[in-house]
């Protein structure tokens, strides 16, 4: 979890170095934002124009390893199912729309 409440630059570089870490490792991770509730639920939260630039290397991380594992856990959920090769194709298109999104934004996968 990234932006907590007194969460430093240290601590999402830290973050970072742990996708690195797990590169080898066939998963899929998804960053997720603080967003405040309960007691904390008069916390300031994070809105895209406040994210850094760390914050934004980390997503564009946490991307390129999803797109270069997710094609085997879309396969092994879906193998010996009726439907699998169908939803495996779908997915594929999924991922190539994906892809040519970012590279249209300018980041490189």
């Amino acid at each position: 979890m990234v932006c907590v409440p007194e969460e430093t630059e240290e601590d999402v570089i830290k973050t970072i170095e742990s996708m690195d870490d797990l590169r080898g490792f066939r998963s899929l991770i998804v960053p997720l934002f603080f967003v405040p509730m309960g007691k904390l639920k008069s916390e300031d939260w994070l809105k895209e124009t406040e994210m850094n630039e760390l914050h934004k290397e980390l997503l564009v991380k946490c991307l390129r390893h999803d797109l270069y594992w997710i094609d085997q856990p879309i396969h092994l959920g879906f193998a010996g199912r009726w439907y699998g090769k169908i939803l495996h194709s779908l997915h594929k298109v999924f991922v190539q729309i994906v892809e040519f999104k970012t590279k249209s934004a300018g980041i490189q996968t």
